[in-house]
């Protein structure tokens, strides 16, 4: 029994029984071994340790209004949770937890849980397939039962009136490792909007037939194991062996992949984890343990994740030999190319760009990611779609290229010239769209010759624009060149010429419809002053903005400013300035907690107008 009452050997009988601290973990994931201390404040706890000693959750009650210090002696806890009541978790502040493993605060309740992170019980993912069978596009199995006789439940998500035949087939499957329950927690995020009513979530659901098998591993998250299961096997390299070797948990999940595959290929399959990096990754398994084309499209793959998610970066992507004792090593022994089998990690602290993670941003991570994969397969939705170069009009003599030595492109291939004095382009033409705002972006394959100065023309029946991009960087990215307002039903035609000072790069194109039409001018205008990138960006209450008035004139004149800052929709959130202005350099604060009490995560817009020009900058409100 996991029970651990912790008496102060220095004090009296009577002084034990008024401030003893009492420990417990008696529940479902619970962890901790044992509980030490030598006065009233300062304690220290070990976990039951598998492969590593990780995980710990557990409850401590009489800490009302005391101070009390532990010290997690074998786990590496960076700012670990506490939650009052088992469902509002909280992360401790760097003052709370000033080095790893250990957290100290004087708490509010008389009890209060403590976890590494925030815990995702079996009695938990019960209760949301509960939820997610009240959907109509969800259907609920059982494919196998673990060790200690748990139900492996398999979620499949479809929109059934599609036939599957019609319908790509995916799989995903996760807590193999029981202490990574931020994997759970981006996988709800992706489930959740799969099921949703969202119109790109109605439209995926008739293109793709989706296998979940949340949690392959129900007894070592309900005995609150790190990286194991009941046996203490980590089912993660149980993958090769042969069935009479095999552990319960993985031989079910094989025996149903099989089973799916004898029917159909998957095109991806995600392995879901969690890492202890501050960095979200993908391992992408190099060319010399799968292919050349394999590798490209693991890459194609990665890219467009990152291109989707304000929390991944290029930077960020792992890379390894693929072993055959993994689920991906045995997929590819047995498919090869034909499954697009990555392993998925999140952090358990925060993302590269210095966003701590909570669950909110974990579940619009999910959304992100299921918009990738979208891509990926090349599903294009009217209001979310991309148009490779194989669709595009081609003038002149363009090159095709599908080099596995570049991977930075999207599809099969893309098109380069070398500038002459030709009229030689490449078009990209929507069709007709209906009245919005829409952003438009460009993706390149990055070469060392390429030009730093590749022209788009971007034009509608009563708008022409363009923008100059430099090739040379950011490839396989999406790269916004402008922002679109149709008022009514029209075209976006985008252009590229093959004008530069090096090689020029086609590729794709991608259009995304963002709402009604909008007030607000994005395009960047060449004008005397400069509008920066707010800072920080993705920012969680409060960044800073920094332009200039007057660039690059010595005139001594003032200037008529203004700067305002605008939602999705274009509606007016708050002027920061309106007055007039000598030419120099402006550093501004924007606090959303000051704006109707707060204003909800989302993308908002800094608007700044000097004379009749305008610029504009997109900013990331994450909370």
């Amino acid at each position: 029994m996991k029970f651990i009452q912790a008496f102060l050997l220095i004090f009296s009988i009577s002084s034990v029984l008024s401030a003893q601290v009492i420990f417990e973990a008696d529940f479902d994931s619970g962890n901790l071994k044992t509980v030490t201390t030598i006065d009233s404040i300062n304690y220290t706890v070990t976990t039951h340790s598998d492969i590593v000693g990780r995980w710990f959750y557990f409850k401590m009650k009489n800490v009302k209004n005391r101070y009390v210090s532990v010290t997690v002696s074998n786990s590496d806890a960076t700012r670990p949770m506490y939650s009052y009541d088992n469902v509002i978790w909280l992360r401790f502040t760097e003052t709370e937890s000033p080095s790893k493993n250990v957290f100290r605060k004087t708490y509010m309740n008389d009890s209060v849980y403590v976890a590494y992170y925030i815990p995702y019980s079996v009695e938990q993912l019960y209760k949301k397939f509960h939820s997610w069978k009240e959907r109509p596009h969800a259907k609920i199995d059982t494919i196998g039962y673990s060790e200690q006789n748990r139900p492996m439940l398999l979620l499949t998500i479809s929109d059934d009136s599609v036939p599957d035949s019609k319908k790509i087939f995916m799989w995903t499957h996760g807590r193999t490792h029981p202490s990574e329950t931020p994997s759970s927690y981006h996988l709800d995020g992706m489930i959740d909007f799969m099921l949703s009513d969202d119109e790109l979530a109605e439209f995926l659901r008739k293109q793709i037939k989706w296998f979940v098998l949340p949690s392959i591993n129900p007894d070592g998250v309900f005995l609150g194991k790190s990286r194991v299961n009941s046996n203490n096997i980590d089912l993660e390299r149980q993958w090769n062996l042969p069935d009479s070797s095999t552990p319960k948990e993985v031989l079910s999940a094989k025996y149903f992949l099989s089973s799916i595959l004898a029917q159909k290929n998957i095109k991806v399959a995600l392995n879901m984890h969690s890492q202890v990096a501050n960095y979200a990754t993908f391992w992408i398994h190099t060319a010399t343990s799968t292919s050349d084309y394999f590798y490209k499209r693991e890459m194609q793959f990665a890219n467009l994740q990152r291109s989707n998610s304000l929390f991944i970066t290029l930077n960020d992507l792992s890379y390894s030999n693929l072993q055959p004792y993994f689920p991906e090593g045995w997929m590819w022994a047995n498919w090869g190319d034909s499954i697009m089998a990555l392993t998925y990690e999140t952090p358990y602290t925060k993302f590269s760009n210095d966003t701590w993670i909570d669950n909110g941003i974990l579940a619009e991570f999910g959304k992100q990611s299921v918009l990738g994969i979208m891509e990926y397969l090349e599903l294009n939705h009217p209001k979310w779609f991309v148009i490779d170069n194989r669709n595009a009009n081609v003038i002149g003599n363009w090159l095709t290229s599908s080099s596995n030595s570049f991977w930075n492109y999207y599809g099969s291939d893309y098109l380069y010239i070398t500038p002459s004095g030709y009229n030689h382009f490449v078009e990209w033409n929507s069709g007709q769209l209906n009245p919005g705002h829409y952003y438009v972006y460009t993706m390149w394959q990055d070469l060392p010759t390429s030009a730093t100065n590749a022209m788009y023309e971007i034009i509608t029946s009563n708008y022409s624009g363009s923008k100059f991009v430099n090739q040379q960087n950011n490839g396989g990215e999406w790269y916004l060149i402008d922002s679109v307002n149709l008022n009514s039903a029209d075209q976006i035609t985008v252009r590229l010429n093959n004008t530069g000072d090096g090689t020029i790069v086609a590729d794709a194109i991608r259009i995304i419809y963002r709402g009604r039409p909008t007030i607000i001018d994005e395009r960047l205008v060449s004008s005397d002053f400069e509008l920066n990138q707010n800072f920080p960006n993705p920012f969680n209450s409060v960044t800073k903005i920094r332009y200039i008035v007057g660039s690059g004139s010595n005139s001594q004149l003032s200037y008529s400013v203004s700067l305002r800052v605008f939602d999705i929709l274009g509606r007016e959130v708050t002027e920061l300035i309106n007055a007039e202005q000598s030419p120099g350099s402006y550093e501004i604060e924007f606090n959303t907690s000051k704006i109707n009490d707060g204003l909800p995560s989302g993308v908002y817009f800094a608007s700044l107008r000097v004379g009749d020009q305008v610029k504009t900058i997109k900013m990331s409100l994450v909370k």
